[in-house]
């Protein structure tokens, strides 16, 4: 497993483990906030708490993922072609 592997494999675990019951608590007390309770309560926290929790394990797997390199002598106009006369 190279090291970029085992990084997102590690936020991967982290978003699991870490993000997903905090998701579900911060829509939670968004509700609580809001004064929203009983059943109402219980299918947004079920509905927008995974989805809370996507957003942020995709956000964290972005972040994680590896970076465009530069191409050439880092300059953006000056590209290399196969062709050369």
């Amino acid at each position: 497993m190279t090291r970029q592997a085992f990084r997102v494999f590690l936020i991967s675990l982290a978003s699991l483990l870490a993000g997903l019951p905090l998701s579900l608590a911060a829509v939670s007390g968004l509700c609580a906030l809001a004064g929203v309770g009983g059943v109402d309560r219980v299918h947004i926290v079920m509905v927008a708490g995974p989805v809370v929790w996507t957003c942020l394990w995709f956000a964290m797997l972005w972040v994680a993922g590896p970076r465009p390199g530069r191409s050439g002598n880092g300059q953006p106009g000056n590209r290399q072609t196969g062709n050369s006369l």
